[in-house]
């Protein structure tokens, strides 16, 4: 065998060898031509499960001025306040009634420069452009806007935005105010359902302050006469038809829930009643609150209720992000393993952490809501490693977290471009097929959801 020879050998092994390497690193087959446009196509046909609201009613809604600060209900004044608007303007200046539409402008303005290219940004101009014709927000167009968001705010607006735009099926509505709740039904064309957020029964750190806060008509003068009442709100909303429970309360305090003896709470709140008008320091009003949050989900356990707890980001300014960080929330998934735990917003930046506790805990959901919102490429980046790590039933993609139907839109929008462009990817690495990246579409954007949140009576026909 001559040199040449050999060397023609070794070279067609070497090219053998690589194409075996290569072919064992690819789980699937190399998808077929136009698969990015088919899948763009499926995700952009889903009717979506919109998994958490805090929309007004559109008689509310059609009732408020309407110019082009609707369009910053949202969260588009925290970054107008990070950029360094003053918060008092932001919300008098910018959300007054009175204020002449100019001067929300010219208040607006400078901050809307600096914030135009965060994703909260970015849904101002969504909204813009889709439901209202304007390209640009700036100092020709916001009058035309305004006139277009005011000529659009009639009867059937939500019909339109909701059903028709948005391709949305179902609402959940985060309803705070559960002594005077709305309809079961709530107004809408979206069939909406309510979840009454039970924050103020959990974090309180004074027996005044408790008392006012649940407007009871007199004060509560024991640990057990509290725990009836806290069960018999609990009853009355079970009666209303509440889809769920929600906690909020990584606003006020850190996550890590602790079981308490029955005993150390009592203690607390026989302190707490001795000195009504003191407002205590959190270490000594958190045995009470964990012993409350604890009946809670045993409530919700009883009548097999889901719940929402917000992780990881908080709106607003100033908060302390180390309280939402959702690994605290273990001990209760080991106390309630019949209890669904859905933990929202994609942890933000707590991300690897929402993998590991949805992997680990069979009674753990991940609910993206708010995510795209945030970051896009958050949203993408964890979508990814949630799909790799978590079983796909378990994670759910859209929710506008938003006061108005026109957030909510923009939301939309921004999560089906984070869900399609993932799965594209991943079916471009060949992780996925073609046809498994619908089909997890479809769970992730409707199908899970309405599992999960027990929806599946909306739609039997």
């Amino acid at each position: 065998m001559n040199q040449l020879t050999r060397t023609t050998i070794i070279s067609v092994l070497i090219l053998f060898l690589a194409l075996g390497l290569n072919a064992q690193s690819s789980i699937s087959a190399l998808p077929k031509s136009g698969f990015e446009k088919r899948i763009q196509n499926a995700v952009n046909a889903i009717r979506l499960i919109d998994t958490h609201e805090h929309l007004m009613s559109e008689s509310e809604a059609l009732a408020s001025p309407a110019d082009f600060s609707i369009l910053f209900t949202n969260y588009q004044v925290s970054d107008l306040i990070s950029s360094g608007m003053e918060q008092n303007k932001a919300f008098s200046t910018l959300k007054g009634k009175e204020t002449k539409l100019d001067e929300k402008w010219l208040a607006a303005k400078e901050g809307w420069a600096n914030m135009r290219t965060t994703a909260y940004g970015r849904s101002v101009l969504i909204a813009a452009k889709d439901l209202f014709g304007i390209d640009d927000l700036n100092d020709h167009t916001y009058l035309e806007l305004s006139r277009r968001i005011q000529d659009s705010h009639t009867k059937g607006y939500y019909e339109k935005v909701l059903k028709e735009k948005s391709k949305i099926d179902a609402c959940l509505i985060m309803e705070y105010n559960t002594s005077n709740p709305r309809d079961v039904e709530h107004e809408g064309p979206c069939n909406f359902r309510r979840f009454f957020v039970y924050d103020r029964y959990v974090s309180f750190f004074g027996y005044d302050k408790m008392n006012s806060r649940f407007g009871v008509g007199k004060k509560i003068s024991s640990l057990k006469a509290y725990e009836s009442f806290v069960d018999s709100i609990f009853e009355q909303d079970v009666k209303l038809c509440i889809q769920g429970a929600k906690f909020g309360v990584a606003y006020y305090r850190t996550l890590k829930f602790e079981e308490v003896p029955r005993e150390k709470a009592e203690a607390v709140f026989e302190k707490m009643k001795a000195n009504p008008q003191q407002l205590f320091p959190f270490e000594e009003a958190k045995p009470l609150q964990d012993y409350t949050f604890f009946r809670l989900l045993s409530l919700c356990d009883k009548y097999k209720l889901p719940i929402q707890i917000h992780t990881g980001l908080q709106t607003g300014s100033g908060n302390e992000i180390t309280n939402a960080n959702p690994t605290g929330l273990s001990k209760a998934f080991f106390k309630f393993p019949g209890v669904k735990f859905c933990l929202l917003h994609a942890g933000y930046p707590y991300g690897g952490e929402m993998a590991t506790l949805a992997k680990n805990f069979p009674n753990v959901y991940i609910d993206m809501a708010w995510s795209a919102l945030i970051s896009p490429a958050y949203t993408k980046r964890y979508l990814q490693e949630f799909i790799e790590t978590v079983p796909n039933n378990k994670i759910m993609a859209y929710g506008g977290d938003s006061q108005t139907v026109e957030g909510a839109y923009g939301a939309a929008v921004l999560a089906r471009e984070t869900v399609a462009s993932t799965l594209i990817q991943m079916v471009r690495e060949s992780y996925l097929t073609e046809q498994e990246a619908l089909d997890v579409a479809r769970k992730i954007l409707r199908d899970n959801a309405i599992t999960i949140y027990n929806l599946k009576s909306m739609f039997v026909k």
